[in-house]
């Protein structure tokens, strides 16, 4: 066949060379004498019935034995097999390979050098490594590294780093491909998975690519310029730039330190960051939260500085843009040298009071607060510290014993530093009192027994239920921390997580007494909800590793796990009043249950039965502006959506909505401020699609969608005033429309002239008190755009040439002057979704 008749006249095209020819082109011949190609032959014929096999391994040896080129034969055997561009372990090519490599280390024999380059080149032609080292140590290609290192540098350069990086290996490249050249352009593409695999077969590679990476997280040294040189040095493509700054280089660092179990301290720039970036929490949480007492403060503090000292004076940089005493105090607790303190600093005189830090760890009980908190109730005698095996042993065997309902939570120190927290302290509530178990002390070998006695008899005993508040959590950090229970399961029969308990009977329709100062979802908010005060969380973030605990922190301790108590039973107590099944909505919230949607939507589908659909003029919606994507579509179902406005609070958010009577529409579960609007008129999009959050809000609605409804709402002002265009009327309105864009050019081109004849009349005119009389210019003429709504909006029209030659009507807001057509680039891919929901047709 004529080649020009496969191509067009502009097109070119490549010849590539068969494996034969370049394999000859590289010195190898690849000729095989009948006899050989009659013995290949009923080899593979052989092969397809033994597979691998004694016997068909002693009838390849024997052949070896009776050739003086078995290194060639091999060679040319592999690239004559059917599966010579997939030699995976099972096949014959491999297996001729691995029965050269046993005969010839026998007999000593080794392979000419003008094989290896050919060898090389066929054992790349597929990605697989367990050929391409079996095919390295049979042809001992480690020995003409001079000529294998240009190729896989090429390797690198072509974005090829994931058959470089197995060239590396197989050949154990390592001291003259640096972990930095090889694997930094992965890193810049973000080819994570890449680096694992390189890094799990090579693990001794681990600690210099940390050491490189470490290397970049010094924040005196400039990522961004080295790596656009490194980029132009090594011409690198398609660059994950958003992956390119400290924050995810310290997570590939750390998570890479995790993986291989590095100690993440070793890093020491990541470590110093962490600590820099708890530090500039601190201060945040002290000085702009207002969470912290000073007690907590100077603890974390000392700690954090203890872990680090290199971020001592970036501490002190921070903090004294807030606080210049507590800043010029840390300074001399830290010994830090008066030269290197910020100038404001070294101006100041150091009292000596401040000077003297061991003063710091007594309570501070000058610190007032006109905010009211609930009170843990239990008298404190009935704290109960467990801190040792004997108290432990009681608490699981007598303390326990006959309980069915106990509260669990957990308490452990913020990890802003390079070693992760262990939990601190667990504690375990009853109707009566609170046991803290000192897992600090008692998280040792000789008491894992204890630990998986206090599993078995408590965690897993289905008769018992234990209630948390995000217990989920509070388990897998017990799990992860103490000896003894890494083997405990996370669900289960008997674990009832409070929070979303709460979440479920809002949207059943529980009304609680009382509102909560935010809009959150803590346990505090659920504690003001109920009891009409919140907690106080200035102890949250204490240092649960120090001994002695404060007594400010065991009051803390023990009021978090007794007061879920008092809450099971106040909602208990709810629902009875409201005729809410508390048990039944129980049973379905044990994290035993795989809940594939929330429980507010199962409400509403039972409740669609009885509740007739509503018509979408029946229904208002508020959405966040994290949803504004979804107000198109609610809008061409033609459903009044309005965006909120993103300055509003929530309470005035709320108060707007009762006012305009609309629904709320928000990106995460927030409850309602005030009881005279109920939770129920508050809906969670969900984090699905597009099309999944629209069904969702449909049938939350309860609003049924139909034919007439379909773009009855003016998709950018949400107004009413839609206009149907026939198609002689899209016509006219599209020559109206170019008419008036070719004015709009012109009065542009002709303001652009007089506004230069303008400039010259002012020069010329005077300052003087006769400007009345001197020459004025003539005012410009503008002509007026005649494409208007009967509004005087001027009309907008996108793809105007291609509406006017489709001979379609169009739909026209009045309000706005936007003209809609199914062709529309904007409106076709809402059209197209909604239908495709409501199984109607425009």
């Amino acid at each position: 066949m004529d080649i020009n008749q496969l191509v067009s006249k502009n097109q070119s095209i490549k010849i590539v060379p068969s494996i034969e020819e370049t394999l000859q082109n590289q010195g190898l011949d690849v000729d095989l004498d009948d006899i050989t190609i009659l013995w290949l032959r009923q080899l593979k014929e052989t092969w397809k019935t033994w597979k691998r096999s004694p016997t068909i391994e002693h009838h390849i040896e024997l052949f070896f034995n009776s050739r003086a080129d078995a290194f060639r034969v091999a060679l040319v055997f592999v690239i004559k097999c059917e599966d010579s561009k997939d030699c995976k372990t099972k096949t014959l090519p491999y297996f001729i390979i691995e029965i050269l490599h046993k005969w010839s280390r026998a007999d000593n024999l080794v392979p000419e050098d003008c094989l290896k380059l050919p060898a090389f080149h066929i054992a790349i032609r597929q990605r697989n490594q367990s050929f391409l080292s079996l095919m390295a140590k049979t042809y001992q290609l480690s020995t003409m590294k001079e000529t294998i290192l240009p190729i896989v540098r090429s390797m690198i350069t072509n974005d090829n780093c994931k058959q470089a990086c197995q060239v590396v290996i197989a050949l154990e490249l390592f001291d003259d491909i640096s972990v930095q050249e090889l694997l930094f352009p992965l890193i810049l593409q973000d080819k994570s998975n890449i680096i694992d695999e390189y890094l799990s077969e090579c693990p001794a590679q681990v600690a210099p690519l940390l050491q490189f990476l470490d290397m970049l997280l010094d924040k005196n040294f400039s990522i961004r310029e080295y790596v656009q040189n490194y980029i132009e040095e090594h011409n690198i493509c398609n660059i994950k730039y958003d992956k390119i700054h400290y924050k995810p280089l310290g997570k590939l660092v750390a998570r890479l330190c995790n993986k291989f179990k590095v100690p993440i301290e070793t890093c020491k720039n990541l470590s110093k960051n962490r600590t820099t970036g708890g530090l500039r929490y601190l201060i945040h949480q002290k000085y702009e939260e207002n969470n912290l007492s000073t007690a907590v403060w100077d603890d974390l503090i000392k700690d954090s500085l203890r872990q680090n000292t290199d971020s001592a004076h970036e501490f002190i940089d921070m903090l004294v843009a807030y606080d210049k005493n507590e800043a010029l105090k840390w300074a001399s607790y830290l010994n830090l040298q008066e030269n290197l303190l910020p100038a404001v600093l070294r101006e100041m005189t150091i009292q000596s009071d401040e000077a003297e830090p061991e003063n710091w760890d007594t309570d501070v009980k000058s610190e007032t607060t006109h905010q009211e908190y609930y009170k843990f109730t239990l008298p404190l005698e009935q704290i109960i510290m467990i801190d040792t095996a004997e108290k432990f042993y009681d608490l699981m065997v007598n303390d326990l014993a006959g309980c069915s309902l106990v509260s669990i939570d957990c308490e452990w120190k913020p990890s802003f530093g390079a070693k992760q927290s262990q939990v601190g302290l667990i504690q375990i509530a009853t109707d009566r009192n609170v046991y803290l178990i000192d897992s600090i002390i008692l998280n040792q070998k000789q008491y894992s027994s204890f630990w998986h006695t206090f599993y078995k008899s408590l965690l897993d005993n289905a008769e018992i239920v234990k209630i948390g508040f995000g217990l989920e959590q509070d388990l897998r950090e017990m799990k992860a921390s103490i000896i003894g229970l890494n083997n405990m399961k996370l669900k289960g029969e008997g674990l009832l997580d409070i929070c979303i308990l709460w979440k479920n009977l809002i949207s059943c329709g529980l009304v609680l007494p009382s509102n909560s100062d935010s809009a959150g979802n803590s346990l505090s908010s659920l504690v003001q909800s109920c009891f009409g005060l919140p907690l106080q969380k200035s102890e949250q973030c204490s240092n649960w590793e120090l001994r002695p605990l404060r007594d400010t922190q065991i009051q803390y301790a023990a009021l978090d796990a007794h007061v879920l108590i008092q809450i099971y039973y106040f909602l208990q107590q709810k629902c009875l009043e409201q005729r809410i099944d508390f048990d039944e909505i129980c049973n379905e919230v044990t994290l035993e249950r795989k809940k594939k949607c929330s429980k507010k939507f199962k409400v509403v589908e039972k409740t669609q039965i009885f509740v007739p659909l509503k018509s979408v003029n029946d229904v208002k919606l508020f959405i966040e502006p994290e949803l504004s994507n979804l107000m198109t579509y609610l809008r061409y179902c033609g459903i009044d959506t309005m965006l909120i406005p993103p300055t509003l609070l929530w309470h005035d958010v709320i108060n707007l909505a009762i006012s305009e009577d609309r629904l709320v529409v928000t990106a995460k579960y927030k409850c309602t401020p005030f009881e005279e609007f109920p939770q129920s008129c508050i809906f969670d999009a969900g984090k699905g699609s597009v099309k999944e959050q629209l069904q969702m809000l449909l049938t939350n609605c309860n609003v049924g969608i139909k034919q007439n409804d379909i773009l009855s709402r003016c998709l950018l002002c949400n107004g009413k005033t839609l206009k149907n265009l026939a198609v002689d009327e899209v016509y006219k309105i599209c020559n109206e429309y170019q008419t008036s864009q070719a004015i709009q050019v012109n009065n542009k081109a002709y303001a652009k002239d007089y506004d230069e004849d303008e400039e010259f009349y002012d020069r010329f005119n005077s300052d003087s008190d006769c400007d009345e009389d001197s020459f004025q210019p003539m005012h410009k003429p503008v002509l007026k755009a005649t494409c208007l709504t009967s509004k005087g909006v001027p009309v907008e029209i996108s793809n105007v040439e291609q509406l006017s030659s489709s001979g379609k009507p169009a739909v026209l807001c009045e309000l706005c002057g936007k003209l809609f057509w199914d062709e529309d680039e904007c409106l076709k891919p809402v059209s197209e979704l909604v239908l495709s929901i409501t199984k109607l047709s425009i």
